[in-house]
């Protein structure tokens, strides 16, 4: 009875520190493996059924909690389950003129084998390809895979882990590389047009994680994610944000990126879709995204297999469609959700 009293005291210690808006790492890693822990949790509470030892305060208290821990996880996953309303409609249209694929992956830097990558890319066949943690090394194997079928490119190689590669086929009418935070944490900033000639604005985004080693907080990853949001929703256009962000889908930083951009999230109503880690089956976190505007329907989206990354990659078809724009349910923000997000896109970087 103490190792059960102790297992679910620690669970639901973890449940409750995410309520603590601190970007202290330790606050805001919790939110992580939530999924993870709906499970121990739920088990924990059968186990408490099944012994029916609960009768006295201590463990009458611990095992309501449990169950108040049950419900309020699994209020946050359900919005990413095939059981919940999907977020991005389902399109079926050969208005090729009017799509765009799109490949991501966080390579991971020390892996060199670039074939693997690149045979998966050439299966697939996307519009654009948009690859993170890239050095010198993957900049010059995928420029010879690469560089003749996608002309138009986007490059900042770098040996930090936060190198970023852009290729695309589609012309760019603008393509920029920007440090929004940190002088060395770069993020991409494309304008191309589709073959319609409709034109839609592309970020590409890779924050530092809130883990000791990157960073201890998660201030710079939300000031990043807050101040592209806020640039979305001033410019209202066809926007999409892509990349790996760091950061859970259920986490609150993410839904007030949602909200605050006005961006649709293709997995809700679909699956987790979880992209890393590659190597743990039993810890895997939905951390790479492809975000759209409304006036964008889904055609498909596939967790490519394993290339030996740490990261999955993900491969997402789009349709713009601009009466879409008046059938999704687009998130939207509180004033004070608003006003959070305008803080943390000014906090300062210790």
């Amino acid at each position: 009875m103490t190792v059960l009293l102790l297992l679910s005291w620690f669970l639901i210690l973890t449940v409750v520190l995410p309520f603590v808006k601190n970007d202290y790492w330790i606050f805001r890693i919790c939110e992580y493996p939530r999924f993870q822990k709906l499970m121990l949790c739920s088990i924990l509470l059968v186990v408490w059924i099944v012994l029916g030892d609960y009768g006295q305060l201590f463990q009458h208290i611990t095992f309501v909690l449990l169950i108040l821990s049950v419900a309020y996880l699994l209020y946050l996953v359900w919005p990413y389950l095939p059981l919940a309303k999907r977020e991005v409609k389902t399109v079926a249209t050969s208005d090729t003129a009017n799509q765009l694929s799109i490949y991501t992956c966080n390579v991971f830097q020390d892996n060199k084998d670039f074939s693997r990558l690149i045979n998966q890319v050439k299966q697939i066949n996307p519009d654009l390809i948009f690859l993170l943690e890239t050095d010198t090394a993957w900049q010059t194997a995928m420029d010879e895979a690469f560089g003749h079928d996608y002309p138009n490119q986007l490059k900042q190689p770098l040996a930090n882990t936060y190198g970023l590669l852009l290729y695309s086929r589609l012309p760019f009418k603008e393509a920029k590389i920007h440090f929004l935070v940190e002088e060395d944490v770069p993020s991409a900033q494309v304008q191309l047009k589709l073959p319609s000639g409709h034109p839609v604005t592309i970020w590409g985004l890779h924050p530092k994680p809130p883990v000791p080693g990157e960073d201890d907080r998660s201030t710079a990853k939300d000031k990043e994610l807050m101040k592209v949001a806020l640039k979305v929703k001033e410019a209202s256009q066809s926007t999409i944000v892509m990349g790996d962000l760091n950061d859970v889908a259920w986490s609150y930083v993410t839904d007030l990126f949602r909200k605050t951009s006005g961006l649709l999230d293709p997995r809700r109503g679909r699956g987790f879709y979880s992209t890393f880690s590659s190597n743990y089956w039993f810890m895997r976190f939905p951390l790479d995204y492809i975000f759209s505007s409304a006036d964008f329907g889904l055609v498909q989206m596939k967790r490519m297999p394993h290339v030996g990354s740490d990261h999955f990659p993900m491969f997402v078809q789009l349709q713009f469609n601009p009466s879409l724009e008046h059938i999704h349910e687009k998130p939207v923000a509180t004033s004070e959700e608003k006003a959070e997000a305008k803080e943390k896109a000014t906090n300062a970087i210790d």
